[in-house]
């Protein structure tokens, strides 16, 4: 039942990304059709430089942007449950702020589980090539009390980053990598509280991701992550009785407005 739920959730996934993907490849050759139709050149102005919400970039300050995403998270077999077959949504935004930096913050829910992201981000351009590091401060929070559950669990983590990015008019690629630092957790069943206080690295990831204008402004965007945990916060029941890292690919569709 387990692997007719995840390969159902997978299809579903699959089916939506083909069906952007074919809006963005019409999208695109509508744009070469009109540009290719007039003997004029095309006034399109597209700049993905403009629109992008991943990539590294300097921006003008003042400005705020955000982001709505689908993540699909294949959790490994030693954390698999019924209740995690499904995607997480998230929502992200960044507010920019002089000489290169910003302050971007992301909340990801599946309802029992949920991340939420805040800190701050430099960023320096160099023609089409962009670079940025940040350092993010995140809070962990899961909530379960069906399924034979009664238990609640909090933790904090830093969150330091680098991400590379290359520009094209209407396209970026990035790439960007991760460590989590958790500092905290609180493992509390029914009256009882466990913490879990000594700080430790719980893993690292990287992930590699495609902007590309889909229609007017709007950019979508498609990326690849693998993370090497300990723990991963979709599946937080199977915590704490992880003692090895596993790797946990993690496929992100999401929406820049």
């Amino acid at each position: 039942m387990k692997q007719k739920n995840l390969s159902n959730s997978l299809c579903s996934f699959f089916v939506s990304l083909i069906t952007l993907t074919l809006l963005v490849l019409s999208s695109r050759a509508q744009d070469n059709k009109a540009s290719t139709s007039h003997d004029q050149p095309s006034t399109d102005s597209f700049d993905i430089r403009k629109s992008s919400f991943l990539l590294p970039q300097a921006l003008p300050k003042g400005h705020y942007y955000h982001s709505l995403s689908l993540f699909y998270v294949i959790v490994p077999k030693d954390w698999a449950h019924d209740i995690i077959q499904a995607p997480m949504f998230s929502y992200a935004g960044k507010y920019t702020l002089p000489k290169g930096f910003n302050l971007q913050g992301s909340i990801s829910t599946l309802v029992v589980s949920t991340r939420a992201n805040l800190g701050p981000f430099w960023n320096y351009d160099l023609d089409r090539y962009h670079f940025g590091i940040g350092y993010q401060v995140a809070f962990n929070l899961g909530v379960l009390y069906e399924f034979g559950f009664h238990t609640v669990l909090t933790g904090w983590e830093q969150q330091p980053s680098i991400t590379l990015g290359y520009s094209f008019d209407k396209s970026s690629v990035i790439l960007r990598g991760d460590v989590y630092w958790t500092t905290a957790l609180y493992l509390s069943d029914g009256k009882n509280t466990v913490p879990f206080t000594t700080s430790f690295i719980n893993g690292y990831s990287l992930t590699a991701s495609l902007e590309q204008r889909l229609w007017k402004n709007h950019v979508m965007s498609f990326g690849v992550k693998v993370n090497y945990l300990k723990y991963h916060i979709l599946s937080w029941p199977a915590f704490p009785v992880n003692s090895y890292r596993y790797f946990v690919p993690e496929f992100q569709l999401g929406l820049n407005f």
